[in-house]
């Protein structure tokens, strides 16, 4: 089923019934805007993340029928919960679930999760994967961007290969006033380069001007996830930790070497500047360590990156 034939109010009148009905834990958070080394960081404070299931995590099946080990599941090899039918909105392509996410810092934030249910989160993307994706943020009415955490060390929480459809900046007011992704920012000289490698293509600069079509997408990826690879010196044999996101008019892969840097994570949302914390802690911790800092230290250094 194609997401154009439910709209944007049906998928947020869903997510307003699974919240008035406890299944999904919202709050609507105030930004907060923190310049750090020529980029703009938008933190949201989101006190139910700390109810968010981590990757160290057990995972604990919610059905307490015996006779059905799978149920409350998204299937046998899945550790993500399906404890109530209306978080599954369809089925895209026949190779993903759109699934309203149950820790959202936005309304509503959704994911793409791959049918089979023993595909894992370390694994790169596919064209399946792309393919699913790339067709939602075109169709979507709204402007929404994909992320992808590959691997623990990227971020991820579950092992269930998932992608993470959100509503983008500018397009949401959620974010605080004028944010915009780095990528998105207009080539003046006083906002810089972030200090952590990545590899990124702008669509308008492909000869076409625009992506043609899902193989283009997909060669793009491959790409990308090749330098990354390069970067960390790893062979084609080992899982590649990086961080993905996909706008309409860019892709950006970012190699990751660590989880935590004193003790702070992010994901891939956080790599280009939307960052969720649970509390103010959390937020003084980024801030008395420094939002560039974290990100360098997390991924590759640029500083000590040599081509």
């Amino acid at each position: 089923m194609p997401i154009g034939l439910l709209s944007h109010a049906e998928i947020c009148a869903k997510f307003d019934r699974l919240v008035s009905a406890g299944i999904i834990a919202y709050q609507p958070s105030k930004p907060v805007l923190v310049a750090d080394k020529g980029m703009i960081f938008c933190f949201h404070i989101v006190q139910s993340l700390k109810n968010k299931p981590q990757a160290d995590d057990k995972f604990q099946l919610l059905s307490s029928d015996a006779s059905d080990p799978h149920a409350g599941t998204f299937g046998p090899g899945s550790d993500l919960a399906r404890d109530h039918p209306d978080v599954c909105i369809t089925i895209v392509n026949e190779t993903h679930y759109l699934v309203i996410n149950k820790f959202p810092v936005f309304r509503p934030m959704l994911l793409l999760l791959t049918v089979d249910s023993y595909r894992r989160q370390h694994e790169s993307l596919d064209r399946e994967d792309l393919d699913a994706g790339w067709g939602m943020i075109c169709e979507m009415k709204e402007e929404h961007y994909l992320f992808f955490n590959c691997g623990v060390l990227s971020g991820s929480s579950r092992a269930h290969k998932h992608l993470q459809v959100v509503p983008a900046p500018g397009a949401h007011d959620g974010y605080g006033e004028g944010f915009k992704f780095f990528p998105d920012y207009d080539s003046v000289p006083e906002q810089g380069s972030p200090g952590f490698v990545y590899f990124l293509q702008k669509f308008g600069d492909l000869p076409d001007g625009f992506v043609k079509d899902i193989d283009q997408v997909l060669e793009i990826y491959l790409r990308l996830l090749r330098q990354a690879r390069e970067s960390l010196h790893l062979p084609e044999s080992d899982p590649c930790p990086h961080n993905f996101v996909l706008t309409k008019r860019w892709m950006m892969v970012i190699p990751r070497k660590e989880k935590l840097f004193h003790g702070i994570t992010a994901n891939s949302a956080a790599m280009v500047g939307s960052v969720y914390v649970e509390n103010e802690k959390q937020l003084n911790a980024w801030k008395e360590v420094g939002p560039m800092n974290v990100l360098a230290n997390l991924g590759l250094p640029r500083e000590q990156f040599i081509e």
